[in-house]
């Protein structure tokens, strides 16, 4: 605040003579002289704070400043924040875990190694060993390929020619190096398309693909799944499978045709689930949840409710749905339309289902749950033999939901379709595909869309132990979203990858940019 508080000026004007309208005169100009002055110095400070909020948000423009500024903080959402950049956590060999003991780091142009302003510049086509002795305390060290030159991870198991786009953020830790790969989406998805769906299937295709994927990636973008690193998901098939293919024209046109586009549901981004095959029937939210929510509504569910009665009636009817199929079915001659795995359940065998069911009990312990009236969990392994295994219940796709496996003197509960896969799949044991061709299985049953048929000991009744089991399945993949393989059909017969997505999900496609700039 500008104020006169020296009364000695008016006494000294006064006895000088001066008249009283020039004395108002000169203190009014005095006084406008002090406002204009008090009023440049505040101006002053505004942009100086202006200027130092630059500094510490350089990526927001005054639009997004603005945007922002309109906003209450505790109104502020994420995902309203335009940034068309993915921060992807690079798992190690074989995909088991996060940490590495080593990076072999090579770039086709000059390797710029930076860590914490250091930088160290490395010729074309040469190697450079990270190990945790490089790290100078908990600082990171940033790689980049000099005029955008991608950089190849040599020693983690991907594809030979896998050349990453943008930046490698690599973080010390007790446990080994973290490795996060930053590029913005449109390049990310370049290798996300090839890595989940055949390049050389149809481009329409394709263009649905790379629309879920990327609707896929703006909503796990809304945070982060390893937030220490501030990475949003990881390479592997928890997210998006990433850099497990090349690069190639299609997918990258692809990608380009439909730049921007997102799947919403009213206004939101949706988690745009997708898998290979279908059984038939889409599984809807109800692959994840018992109860569905209106939030759900996107995702369509489809089949009968019959399959869902928990009845033998129902058992019967979806057992005559997996054994002959729908030809109206748009992937009725697909592979994996239809599947059988035969398991004898000999010693072995039965010792390996009981102690995966142990450890699933320790790891998932509200989906498996082990009972007894005499014994301690621990000794499950130690049973004989099966007496049943029998389905609990099931959703209207036919989707099984639940399952009970009986010893002599255990029962076993698993209770959703993944850990239901995880409980009843065995790594290296064959699958048969419905055009005859073999297929080894990894830790996962293809589907939990199935019947069995269950063959026993002596007599051949149910009470005595159970020798071998037959299920008879139907498509690859958790069931939820878009099928890859329907939408391969789909566009062979004519459609567009807007009309394939319209089939498999409700709501709207929007440009990202819309999503900003019209959110309230």
């Amino acid at each position: 605040m500008c104020s006169f508080q020296n009364r000695e000026v008016w006494n000294i004007l006064y006895i000088k003579g001066f008249s009283k309208k020039l004395f108002i005169v000169l203190i009014w100009v005095i006084i406008v002289v002090g406002i204009y002055r008090c009023s440049a110095n505040l101006t002053d400070f505004d942009e100086d704070t202006a200027d130092k909020v630059e500094e510490r948000e350089p990526e927001k423009n005054k639009e997004e400043t603005n945007l922002l500024n309109s906003r209450t903080i505790d109104s502020i959402d994420k995902k309203l924040v335009p940034d068309d950049q993915v921060r992807v956590l690079i798992m190690n060999q074989g995909y088991q875990g996060i940490y590495h003991t080593e990076l072999v780091i090579e770039c086709s142009e000059e390797m710029m190694i930076d860590q914490d302003g250091k930088v160290l510049i490395f010729p074309p086509n040469s190697e450079y060993i990270l190990t945790q002795k490089n790290f100078e305390g908990d600082n990171r060290i940033c790689i980049t390929g000099k005029n955008n030159g991608r950089l190849q991870l040599k020693n983690i198991g991907r594809n030979s020619s896998a050349q990453y786009r943008g930046k490698l953020e690599c973080f010390p830790s007790a446990e080994g190096i973290v490795v996060v790969n930053e590029l913005p989406v449109e390049e990310y998805l370049y290798s996300v398309v090839p890595s989940e769906m055949p390049s050389a299937y149809p481009e329409e295709a394709l263009k649905a693909q790379a629309i879920s994927a990327r609707t896929y990636t703006y909503f796990h973008k809304q945070s982060f799944a390893y937030p220490e690193w501030e990475a949003h998901m990881d390479d592997s098939t928890a997210f998006q499978v990433y850099m497990n293919c090349e690069e190639s024209p299609s997918a990258i046109n692809a990608v380009n045709e439909t730049r921007n586009q997102v799947l919403t549901y009213g206004g939101d981004i949706v988690e745009s689930f997708y898998y290979s095959t279908s059984s038939g029937y889409n599984g809807g939210a109800a692959v994840w949840n018992d109860t569905v929510s209106a939030a759900d509504a996107y995702l369509i569910e489809s089949g009968e409710e019959l399959y869902a009665a928990d009845n033998e009636e129902g058992e019967r009817a979806y057992a005559q749905f997996i054994d002959h199929g729908n030809e109206a079915d748009v992937e009725y001659h697909e592979a994996w339309y239809r599947w059988t795995y035969n398991r004898m359940l000999d010693n072995n065998a039965v010792k390996k289902v009981l102690q995966k069911l142990y450890t699933l009990s320790k790891t998932q312990p509200q989906k498996v749950r082990i009972r007894s009236k005499y014994l301690s969990s621990n000794q499950l392994p130690n049973e004989k033999g099966i007496g049943d295994i029998r389905i609990l219940s099931r959703k209207k796709s036919g989707m099984v939901a639940g399952i009970m496996i009986e010893t002599e003197h255990f029962r076993v509960s698993v209770m959703t379709q993944h850990v239901i896969r995880q409980a009843l799949g065995c790594a290296q044991d064959t699958v048969t595909r419905k055009d005859g061709s073999s297929y080894t299985m990894g830790d996962l049953l293809p589907s939990a869309y199935f019947y069995i048929e269950k063959i026993y000991d002596k007599n051949g009744e149910k009470g005595d132990t159970l020798k071998q089991i037959i299920i008879h399945g139907a498509g690859y993949g958790h069931g939820c979203g878009m099928s890859q393989n329907g939408a391969k059909r789909f566009a062979e017969k004519g459609l567009t990858a807007a009309e394939i997505l319209a089939y498999y999900y409700n709501g709207e496609i929007k440009a990202v940019d819309e999503l900003y700039l019209t959110a309230d």
